[in-house]
């Protein structure tokens, strides 16, 4: 059980690196297409030619910065959106909290209302953290996934994409369930 639920988590966070990747190339194609006139038709030949030959040597460093998988920025928006869409589910929970105990107790202060917000999600993220970034955990299975077919990553990018509708979802319920514990309990 423990392995599927570390698969299923790392094949998500592998699809949210892909996808922050390749997003990021086609706004990188953009703005290099919307920039290019720049250095076609206001530099001189030869500060076009130095111009040129610096892009060529920097981009092994700028290619590190962007693809870095330990510490590349688009490996940090995967993070980032990896821990945004699993805490979705868990905030289901934390707004029906929130709604029962404002019933209950009236206006709640802002310490408490993080409190019940907040435990439910911190509690429910131990696990994924675990299965994903303990160890750098993620970094083998991304070395496996590599290797995968089209089927794969195919199948994968569709579970990844329902992972993160369901994700929306459960917290749109969540805020639903809130009003509903609110007032109609």
């Amino acid at each position: 059980m423990k392995h599927s639920f570390e698969y299923f988590l790392n094949a998500i966070h592998y699809c949210l690196w892909l996808g922050d990747m390749k997003f990021g190339d086609f706004v990188g194609a953009i703005v290099n297409k919307l920039l290019s006139p720049i250095p076609k038709y206001l530099f001189t030949k030869e500060y076009k030619k130095k111009y040129e030959e610096r892009l060529i040597r920097e981009r092994k460093s700028t290619d590190s910065f962007f693809y870095d998988k330990e510490t590349g920025y688009h490996i940090g928006w995967a993070n980032h959106w990896f821990g945004y869409f699993y805490s979705g589910y868990p905030c289901f929970l934390s707004f029906v909290l929130v709604g029962l105990a404002d019933k209950k107790f009236g206006d709640l202060s802002t310490f408490v209302f993080f409190l019940l917000f907040g435990i439910p999600i911190g509690l429910s993220y131990i696990p994924a953290y675990r299965a994903v970034f303990t160890k750098d955990r993620y970094l083998t299975y991304f070395r496996d996934f590599a290797t995968k077919g089209t089927l794969w990553h195919r199948k994968w990018k569709w579970i990844t994409i329902a992972f993160c509708v369901g994700s929306i979802v459960m917290t749109l319920m969540g805020i639903i369930g809130m009003y509903i514990a609110n007032h109609y309990s």
